[in-house]
Parts: C-alpha cells; sequence; structure tokens
C-alpha cells in the first residue's frame, strides 16, 4: 500500500515538474526559446551569412572607352550642416534656506559653469517664506538687494566668466540682535541660450591611385551650397587638415576651389567641411583631377578586418558582378584587382567572378583596362 502511494506521489511530482518545464518555456523571449528548441537547427550558420551580407562596391562606369582617361572624378555624398539655439536650464536647486542671526549667518553658493556658446544666462526663484532682503553676488559683486516676497522677476546675469560663483544671503539683523533674518527659497533655476554645435562639421574621405596621384596636374572640389547669406558665416574647407578655403558660400551657386595636388595622397584622403554659423545643404561635391598623362579607370572599396576574415574562413564570398548594356557585341578587358590580374570576354550581358583570392584588408581597387568599348551599367563587389 505505501509502495502505491509512493508511486503516486512520485507520479504526480514528475507531472508538476513538467508542467513547471513547458511554462517556463512558453513564457521564454522568442529568440531565446528557438535557440533553447534548436529551431533554427543547421540553417543557423546560413543565418550569419545572410546577416553578414554587405555591398562594398556600387558603380555606374557608363561607358568606359579603350583609350585611357585623362580625368578622375571623385563623388562626395550630399550632407546638411547646422548649428542651432535651444533654451536650456544650466542649474537647478529645489530649496534653500539662508538665515542671519546675531552671531550666525547661514549663505548658499551655487557654481556655474558656462562657455562661449551660452548667451542670455538668467536667474529665477521662488520664495515660500522670508524675514528681511534678499542679497545676491555675482563672483563676489552685489547684484542684487532687496525683499522678495514670493516670486522672483528673473534677472539677466552680466559680466559672467567661465567659472562662476553666485551667493544667496541675506541682510544682518543689525542692532536688532534678538531677531532672526530668513529666507526659505525654492526652485532656484539658471537658463540659458545655448548654441550647439554637434552638426556643423562633416568629414568624408575619397581614395587616389598610385597612377591617378604621381600623374596629376590639376587638381580642384566643385559643390553647391544652398544657404540664406543673411544666416551664415565662413565655411571652412580641409583637406587632409589642410585648410584650402575659408569664406561666406556664394549661397544657391555652384563653387569651384582649386587643390594644390601636393594637399592630395595617395590612397585615403580625407575631406572636412566646417561651419561656423547657419545651416547649409552641401550637394554634387566632387573632387576631380586632370592628369598629365593619361591612365585607365580605377575603382576604390574597403574591406574591415571583420569582413576580410569571414572570406578567408570562406564564411562569405565575395563575389564581383559587372553588368553591360545587352548590345550582343564583344566585351573584353584586364581587370587589375590589387595589382592581381584576371580577364574578361564575354558576349553575355553579365560577368561574374569570385575574387575571394584577390582582396585584401582595407582598401581595395580594381582597374578596368579596356580592349573594347564596355558599356557598363552596373558594377558591383558583394560579399555574402
Amino acid at each position: 500500500m505505501k509502495k502505491a502511494q509512493s508511486g503516486a506521489s512520485a507520479g504526480v511530482l514528475v507531472l508538476v515538474i513538467g508542467i513547471a518545464i513547458i511554462l517556463y518555456i512558453l513564457f521564454l523571449p522568442p529568440e531565446e526559446r528557438a535557440d533553447l528548441l534548436d529551431e533554427n537547427g543547421d540553417d543557423d550558420e546560413t543565418g550569419t551569412v545572410e546577416d553578414n551580407r554587405e555591398v562594398v562596391l556600387d558603380e555606374t562606369p557608363g561607358l568606359i572607352l579603350k583609350t585611357k582617361q585623362t580625368k578622375f572624378e571623385h563623388k562626395i555624398p550630399s550632407f546638411n550642416l547646422f548649428t542651432r539655439t535651444e533654451d536650456t536650464v544650466l542649474k537647478k536647486a529645489e530649496s534653500v534656506y539662508i538665515s542671519s542671526s546675531k552671531g550666525e549667518q547661514q549663505t548658499k553658493a551655487v557654481p556655474l559653469i558656462i562657455d562661449e556658446r551660452t548667451t542670455n544666462v538668467q536667474l529665477s526663484l521662488n520664495v515660500e517664506d522670508h524675514k528681511g532682503r534678499l542679497i545676491i553676488l555675482l563672483n563676489g559683486e552685489e547684484i542684487f538687494n532687496g525683499e522678495v516676497r514670493s516670486i522672483f522677476a528673473p534677472i539677466t546675469l552680466e559680466g559672467l566668466q567661465e567659472e562662476n560663483v553666485i551667493e544667496f544671503k541675506v541682510e544682518s539683523v543689525g542692532w536688532m540682535f534678538w531677531t532672526k533674518n530668513f529666507y526659505e527659497i525654492s526652485n532656484i533655476q539658471i537658463t540659458g541660450t545655448v548654441e550647439s554645435y554637434s552638426n556643423r562639421e562633416s568629414r568624408n574621405t575619397f581614395l587616389i591611385g598610385e597612377g591617378e596621384k604621381e600623374n596629376i596636374k590639376e587638381a580642384y572640389l566643385l559643390y553647391f551650397v544652398d544657404c540664406k547669406v543673411s544666416e551664415v558665416e565662413r565655411l571652412s574647407i580641409y583637406i587632409n587638415d589642410r585648410l584650402i578655403s575659408s569664406k561666406v558660400p556664394d549661397c544657391g551657386s555652384p563653387v569651384k576651389t582649386f587643390i594644390d595636388p601636393d594637399d592630395l595622397m595617395e590612397g585615403k584622403n580625407e575631406l572636412r567641411f566646417f561651419a561656423e554659423k547657419g545651416s547649409y545643404l552641401l550637394d554634387q561635391i566632387f573632387v576631380k583631377t586632370e592628369l598629365k598623362e593619361p591612365i585607365y579607370p580605377i575603382y576604390f572599396f574597403e574591406v574591415n578586418e571583420t569582413q576580410y576574415t569571414l572570406v578567408k574562413n570562406r564564411t562569405l564570398d565575395a563575389e564581383l558582378t559587372i553588368k553591360f548594356v545587352d548590345d550582343d557585341e564583344r566585351k573584353a578587358a584586364t581587370l587589375n584587382i590589387n595589382n592581381l590580374r584576371t580577364s574578361l570576354d564575354t558576349k553575355e550581358d553579365e560577368f561574374n567572378k569570385s575574387i575571394n583570392t584577390y582582396i585584401v584588408e582595407d582598401s581595395n581597387f580594381i582597374r578596368i583596362e579596356p580592349e573594347t568599348n564596355l558599356p557598363i551599367s552596373s558594377l558591383k563587389i558583394e560579399l555574402k
């Protein structure tokens, strides 16, 4: 009899544990439940490949002639630059108590640090209860001395430095030594208008190949700027940290600025725009170079450390795809990928090739050396 009861109790315990486990699984987040139940199975590795798919080069070359190029054009994406002002609470104190009696004085000092971006700094407060006159000092200089009954009319703080101290005190009781002056102050706020600089700078990079750098005769920057002259100040432009222009732009017009070829470098170059004040839209931005001797067109792309590792361990495949205008004509060229050459020869409208063994970490290039005129509608390198 005892054995039967023991067996029944064990069965009930197993049932309770089973129900608890099922409820635990049901209430798990979907991702954790999938991992626990291995719902993804062997496809999990494939999902990782999909998540890491990325296009590292996407160009539309157009017609590439079998003769070499004498000009190169490096396109920079459009962007906005702007500064804005907003009213901000610089300092806040919920409650302050100050007092003055014979032989004792309780004051309150509030430090305030500001910079050149801050203007129109004002002090406001409320008085809950008081006796006597309130005295306020800014960096040791008295800026207010009077009785405040409840609401204190905001005052503008002038002559501010980078580091400041605002001190609150109450008038002395003087000969009335048996009395006490005091202020119970609430909601002390110091506000100011702050100019935000977070969007007044843009940095972009472009790549220049060895053959192009060695052969530059003339270089210049072209861009179109949309702005209001009355609302903007100087726009400064730097190439590799060398200032090439600093002026109020000609709003609503294309701008051409010459670049000293010595300021350009082989490989990665940085173009930086910096706006002092106002709002700008910069569009149709190109760095153009004119060469002493013609060379074949070259296109650059970046492969970071993670991508390179995934390609080398065959988790990702680097695939080159070139699409042509379908004209049934022969398309022939030598493709120079990081100084490794391969041939292209087809009448098809698409050419595909795995280039895992051609790519390197960081900066890569592909140079097209055509044997026939090539009407290329798309040049793409995809890691997938």
